[in-house]
């Protein structure tokens, strides 16, 4: 039997739409097929949705109606096939025929629908009516971000540095891998990888390095599924560096599924000590625990609670809150285009919260987004009883000023961007309380 991966990649682009959640969670009910279908449905859901505001804009000049009147389903397939003629190379026949196809699954009028949009795209020249377009419009279709992300880089970065963002943000994200030494050696996962034709490179920390190619994605091998190395963006990694954990600590982790950062800081513990995590996610907490289990952590307590107010006195907590994501849209494309100002706001409220709560729980907190945010970064730390730390920093420092607001210990916290250091955008701080 062919499988259709564009009827897929359209169903779970409907998934996305439809229940809020990210690709990726979207993609996992996915997972019986075959690692190259999995590989195909993935480049599909992930390059449409990277380009989702500029297809959007294309498909609005060969409509008489508003794009969100049409079917979901239809809608999507429209998206996927624009996609392919002006972004995959794909030819515009070829991309038509197969949208038509999978359309009049559906119905015939679906069919003709798709058929005279595409008709009309195909004859549609990009780059001259994104030039027909004026100042940040123009520069959010040609680098396809949302325009109020645009106006905000180019306030955070300056201008050349913020269409480097932009433009980073397009690329597939460098795969990390880190080996989980509670299961095995460094030595052992190298081999290993090796053995199985995945090319990586070190970094410049110890168990985790870079992938530089491979014929099958290190996450579909065994090993992967025995727990033996995680998949773990580089930054995300330091933060665990950052907290220092030593075995025989207490640890308090606060919003701490799925719990990849919470197993490498077991790993550094080496199981000894107790780490004590909160999350207030049934769900998560569920997923967490299975994680865990996989990969071998004995030392973790997980407590169904709110961070804000958990109590529990320790050496030393991490605060990893939930944040807006926008260090990640090379990775979680869709957060791009499902940012709300409302939503934004209350949850740099519950960061801070749970910043001040963890340093009400322990001396030593470290403090980490995947947000080049400033709310949610330097100016979650003004006014803290705290003292910012300075830290070995392989990456860059923070921000000065944004907006006529100005951060004095910027120098002292870290900063990573896809553009400057080849991982996801991240703010790490470490402070003492006072």
């Amino acid at each position: 039997m062919v499988i259709s991966t564009q009827k897929i990649a359209a169903e779970i682009l409907c998934i996305i739409e439809r229940d809020g959640i990210s690709a990726k969670e979207a993609l996992s009910r996915y997972a019986k097929f075959d690692y190259k279908i999995r590989g195909s449905i993935h480049a599909y859901v992930f390059e449409t949705l990277k380009r989702l505001n500029t297809i959007d804009f294309i498909l609005s000049k060969c409509l008489h109606k508003n794009l969100d009147e049409i079917d979901h389903f239809i809608r999507n397939i429209l998206r996927i096939g624009v996609y392919e003629m002006k972004y995959k190379g794909v030819h515009p026949a070829l991309a038509t025929d197969s949208a038509v196809r999978i359309a009049k699954e559906k119905g015939r009028r679906f069919a003709d629908l798709v058929n005279a949009v595409l008709r009309k795209a195909e004859y549609i020249d990009v780059n001259r009516e994104i030039e027909k377009q004026r100042g940040i419009k123009k520069l959010a279709l040609k680098y396809f971000h949302p325009e109020w992300f645009v106006k905000y880089s180019i306030d955070l970065l300056g201008y050349e540095e913020a269409l480097m963002l932009m433009k980073a943000n397009l690329k597939n994200q460098p795969v990390y891998i880190r080996v989980n030494e509670l299961k095995t050696s460094i030595e052992s996962v190298v081999r290993y990888l090796e053995e199985n034709k995945v090319e990586i490179e070190n970094t410049f920390l110890d168990e985790v390095f870079k992938v530089v190619s491979y014929e099958r994605h290190p996450a579909s091998l065994e090993w992967h599924s025995k727990g033996y190395y995680v998949i773990q963006d580089l930054a995300s990694c330091f933060v665990s560096h950052v907290l220092n954990p030593e075995p025989g600590d207490k640890i308090l982790d606060i919003a701490a599924a799925p719990g990849i950062k919470t197993s490498h800081i077991a790993m550094l513990m080496q199981n000894k000590g107790k780490i004590v995590s909160v999350d207030n996610s049934e769900e998560r907490i569920k997923r967490m625990k299975n994680k865990l289990k996989i990969l071998g952590v004995e030392n973790v307590e997980i407590y169904l609670a709110d961070g804000c107010n958990f109590s529990f006195k320790a050496d030393k907590a991490l605060v990893d809150p939930p944040c807006s994501s926008t260090g990640t849209f090379n990775v979680n494309p869709n957060v791009k285009w499902s940012f709300d100002l409302k939503k934004f706001k209350a949850t740099v409220r519950v960061q801070r919260k749970m910043l001040e709560n963890a340093l009400k729980n322990s001396e030593i907190v470290v403090y980490s987004t995947c947000s080049i945010m400033f709310e949610e970064d330097e100016e979650n730390l003004k006014n803290l009883n705290a003292k910012i730390l300075n830290v070995k920093n392989p990456f860059s420092c923070g921000i000065r000023e944004f907006r006529g607001k100005r951060f004095k210990d910027w120098k002292k916290v870290i900063r990573t961007f896809p553009h400057r250091h080849d991982c996801s955008g991240f703010f790490i701080a470490k402070l003492k309380s006072e």
